[in-house]
């Protein structure tokens, strides 16, 4: 994150927050615009970025991804959102990106688009428990970031279609996964699935449409390039078990946990013993899983 010598050190800088702690550029394209970057200003010019491409490609098909800075650590929210939450400052910075969001969908109204484009709004991890209140909560889900425990990996998503989502306000629990955002669009658009490699996402236009439940039965857990843990429909193994970055160390399981999740989302009450035939389902299907897996260049050592 670029600290600036001479800043609080550890969490003190994230937790009480100055736009001088840290040297961090806004670089458009190849050109820096601002270093430091004001970041309190962040979540409203990605927003005027956004509307401003969108305007620009209204008579073309478009894609628009933003992932805003927050809610990351260190929070930041423009003058006009700083003490508007009963949340504090985390809450501050989600009543911004709120507020954004509604800008880009009445952007769309306005330019008579939204009939024809989909939105999906959702994050990649959940809470960052060491940041305390300035890193979020999974609610009743166990841990957070960093671990593969429901706090961590499980995410809510809102999908934005008007005229093609089946039933406004509906409210699904069928599975799905982000990798599942590209084979849905490329589906939507009436586009080819590659096929000269291994495609991990599904498509979930039946979901959408209403037409049928979910392709995809099962999901893969990892940390790093090993497998912790794997879901087959409502059940999940855990066959390695640790907290989110930093907390103790991992612990292998000779007989995998398992939770019902939709028993037991909170994933507190370990069933295995009662349910032997999910388990050897799930070792079948790890075995599958491992058996398709090809190894990639690792870009991060390159």
């Amino acid at each position: 994150m670029d600290r600036v010598k001479g800043s609080p050190r550890g969490r003190a800088a994230f937790l009480n927050p100055k736009i001088e702690y840290w040297n961090v550029p806004l670089i458009r394209n190849d050109e820096v615009l601002e270093q430091p970057a004001n970041q309190a200003t962040l979540t409203k010019r990605y927003t005027e970025e956004a509307e401003r491409f969108i305007r620009e490609n209204a008579d073309q098909p478009f894609l628009v991804y933003l992932p805003y800075t927050m809610v990351h650590v260190p929070l930041f929210a423009s003058e006009a959102f700083q003490g508007k939450s009963a949340r504090g400052l985390y809450g501050d910075t989600v009543e911004e990106i709120d507020w954004s969001v509604g800008r880009i969908l009445s952007t769309l109204k306005s330019l008579g688009l939204d009939q024809n484009t989909i939105v999906f709004f959702t994050s990649d991890n959940g809470p960052w428990l060491p940041y305390g209140t300035h890193g979020g909560s999974a609610g009743l889900l166990r841990m957070g970031k960093g671990s593969t425990w429901e706090g961590g990996m499980r995410e809510p998503c809102v999908v934005w279609w008007p005229g093609g989502i089946a039933k406004p306000g509906m409210v699904t629990q069928e599975l799905g996964s982000t990798m599942d955002i590209f084979t849905t669009c490329l589906s939507l658009a009436g586009a080819a699935i590659p096929t000269d490699r291994v495609i991990d996402g599904v498509d979930l236009t039946p979901v959408l449409r209403g037409t049928g439940p979910s392709p995809r039965k099962s999901m893969a857990f990892y940390r790093g390039t090993e497998l912790y843990a794997w879901r087959s429909g409502s059940f999940k193994a855990h066959f390695i078990t640790r907290g989110g970055y930093g907390q103790n160390k991992p612990v292998k399981h000779d007989v995998p946990e398992l939770y019902h999740l939709l028993h037991d989302p909170s994933e507190k009450h370990n069933v295995a013993k009662d349910h032997a035939e999910v388990l050897a389902r799930i070792t079948k299907e790890v075995q599958q899983h491992r058996a398709d897996l090809r190894p990639v260049t690792n870009q991060l050592e390159r």
